[in-house]
């Protein structure tokens, strides 16, 4: 399922590019595969939400939470999300999980964690 849902999404990022860039697509086209993706994306990070569960005293947990809360401080504070080289040595620094460390447990590439970062913060400001 997962990997169905990953072609999924790859599919429309690629029209969606593709489209955009030979411009093919009229704004309401563009608008309708980015709501597409917007909702695969959501089920895709829910079901990887549901399949690897740490329990709320484990301290990769903890690091979890520590890390991405800063993430989203650091994304915030510089008004854009930082790159994976960026990302590990401010985390390495600060004690933070690395890109892979974070990746692997939310079974996520770097760039939906970025989504999810934005959409995030993009709610609360609204």
């Amino acid at each position: 399922m997962e990997r169905k849902l990953n072609y999924e999404i790859k599919n429309l990022q690629s029209k969606l590019n593709n489209g955009i860039k030979q411009n093919k697509l009229s704004d309401k086209e563009i608008v309708e595969i980015s709501n597409e993706l917007d909702k695969l994306i959501n089920h895709y990070y829910s079901l990887s939400l549901q399949t690897r569960k740490f329990p709320m005293s484990s301290k990769m947990k903890v690091f979890y939470d520590e890390s991405y809360k800063e993430l989203i401080n650091m994304t915030k504070k510089n008004n854009k999300f930082p790159e994976l080289e960026e990302w590990n040595k401010y985390a390495k620094k600060n004690h933070l999980l690395s890109t892979e460390s974070m990746k692997y447990i939310t079974k996520l590439e770097w760039k939906y964690i970025k989504l999810k970062v934005n959409k995030e913060i993009n709610n609360k400001n609204n």
